[in-house]
């Protein structure tokens, strides 16, 4: 099994936080209804109520960005599990596998030559 190798490269948090404002965009419009209500009737809904929303929203995404960088960084922090011996007697063994063995195996089927030439009879 090969394990991926970790690089050190991470994005710049603005980065992404803008990245997921324009991919959660869809969750601003109760706050545009709201300031397009504010120009209609400005006597019930006042200006900071979209200013709350939008605040709201981006509280959400930063603490979400920061749920997910943690289960990132708790994910990442469980050591490998340790070889446990295959005691089953039907297995193949590590050692059997083609790309253990050191030499290399002959195939002595005569018609799976990739050539245009017919085997040699004997």
């Amino acid at each position: 099994m090969k394990i991926m190798r970790k690089t050190g490269r991470t994005g710049s948090f603005f980065l992404i936080l803008l990245f997921n404002i324009l991919l959660n965009f869809r969750l601003t419009i109760p706050g545009w209804i709201l300031l397009v209500l504010h120009f209609i009737i400005p006597q019930y809904i006042k200006w900071w109520y979209c200013l709350v929303y939008f605040g709201a929203f981006l509280l959400y995404l930063i603490v979400w960005m920061l749920v997910l960088w943690g289960l990132g960084a708790w994910a990442g922090s469980v050591p490998p599990t340790p070889k446990v011996q295959n005691k089953n007697p039907y297995s193949v063994k590590e050692s059997d596998l083609p790309w253990n063995k050191t030499d290399h195996i002959e195939n002595k089927n005569p018609y799976s030559v990739k050539t245009n030439e017919l085997p040699e009879e004997k």
